[in-house]
């Protein structure tokens, strides 16, 4: 199916959003429902949804970086460059947006957070949320960037499962449409020299990111042949499946090796595996 318009995505989040199993077969949830089959069922005039099939949707919505709870009305009247620009629109946070701002940490906190030169060690699951253009982290060697908030928070613990590279790096959260943006990292990203290192999940979407990073050096993954067994044996097939849509041709298309061999992985599982799988005790 092609990208989402503005038009579908507004229904999509109220379908989710709405406590019923019955909704009347618009023109965009028909179509929608005709591209992907494995999703509820028609019943005269009726499109017939479970709970199962919410989650689905919800699922190729957050692959387009919409969260579950955006409010439908927020899409009305925007161009689809627009609308998949939402989640970044100044405009739609509930917060007051901080322009700049990100979270960074240690690896381990055995290890020193050193900002203007000044070192500090924070506890385990602890950061620094800080305006970009008043720090300097030279003093580190690498940047690491992670994809999700519970990893970012549990990043030391992944240390035990997977070889991260640098004497001391520096751990950038990704960030959302929220506080700490996702765009606002990659600026920050952008005006630096140091290597990048991606640490994301193991799914479509995760490689696509990683391919956006400037100066990308290594994706954060365990040996082919462990991935390989894990997607086997713990793998998520839905997650992969509806993440294809929006991914698949760009990622064929990568000029990066490792993320070309995870994506190839991938493929023949016809899975995707959580970054958190490796941020857990």
């Amino acid at each position: 199916m092609e990208e989402l318009d503005p038009r579908t995505i507004q229904v999509l989040l109220r379908v989710i959003q709405s406590p019923k199993g019955r909704f009347p077969r618009t023109e965009a949830l028909s179509a929608f429902i005709d591209a992907y089959q494995d999703i509820g069922r028609r019943e005269g005039k009726s499109i017939c949804l479970t709970p199962a099939d919410k989650d689905r949707i919800a699922n190729i919505l957050s692959a387009e970086e919409i969260e579950r709870d955006t409010p439908p009305d927020a899409w009305r009247g925007l161009s689809r460059t627009d609308a998949l620009t939402l989640g970044n629109n100044e405009k739609l946070s509930r917060d007051p947006v901080r322009i700049r701002r990100i979270a960074i940490k240690a690896l381990r906190s055995s290890q020193e957070l050193v900002l203007n030169g000044t070192p500090a060690k924070l506890p385990g699951r602890c950061h620094v949320e800080a305006d970009y253009d008043a720090i300097d982290i030279s003093m580190h060697d690498w940047i690491i960037v992670v994809e999700n908030w519970e990893s970012f928070n549990d990043v030391h613990k992944a240390t035990n499962k997977l070889e991260f590279p640098g004497d001391n790096p520096i751990v950038v959260w990704r960030g959302d449409n929220s506080r700490t943006r996702a765009d606002s990292v990659l600026n920050w990203v952008q005006g630096l020299s140091m290597p990048v290192a991606a640490f994301v999940d193991f799914d479509p979407k995760g490689l696509v990111i990683a391919n956006g990073l400037p100066r990308l050096n290594r994706i954060i993954s365990p040996p082919l042949n462990t991935l390989r067994e894990l997607l086997r044996t713990r793998g998520i097939r839905d997650r992969y499946l509806s993440q294809i849509p929006y991914c698949q041709s760009m990622l064929d298309k990568t000029m990066n090796s490792q993320i070309r061999e995870l994506w190839q992985e991938m493929t023949l599982a016809g899975k995707a595996l959580p970054q958190e799988h490796f941020a857990r005790s």
